[in-house]
């Protein structure tokens, strides 16, 4: 990962936060960018195809292993100022 990555991720974030408009789905891409720059072998999927086993979560993280996708996490993204305890009691964070 790059030394800045960190750096450029919460400068995108601050930025989009300043306009005043951002949602959930204004970060997404500040955050793939930032998790793809985790390792040059990692992917992140926005919005993926739904999923039997997990249902429809909003990234899914795949590393590329002897040229196949593997997918290795799922996100399931929060507004900014969400409260996260109560989040992560829910049904849908419980299926990732």
């Amino acid at each position: 990962m790059s030394s800045g990555a960190y750096e450029d991720y919460l400068k995108e974030i601050n930025g989009a936060c300043q306009k005043g408009d951002a949602t959930e789905h204004t970060h997404r891409p500040a955050l793939k960018k930032f998790i793809e720059a985790l390792g040059s072998n990692i992917t992140v999927t926005n919005e993926p195809q739904r999923m039997t086993e997990v249902g429809s979560p909003d990234m899914k993280i795949s590393r590329r292993v002897r040229n196949a996708d593997l997918p290795f996490g799922y996100i399931e993204c929060k507004d900014i100022g969400k409260n996260l305890k109560k989040e992560e009691k829910s049904d849908q964070i419980k299926r990732y």
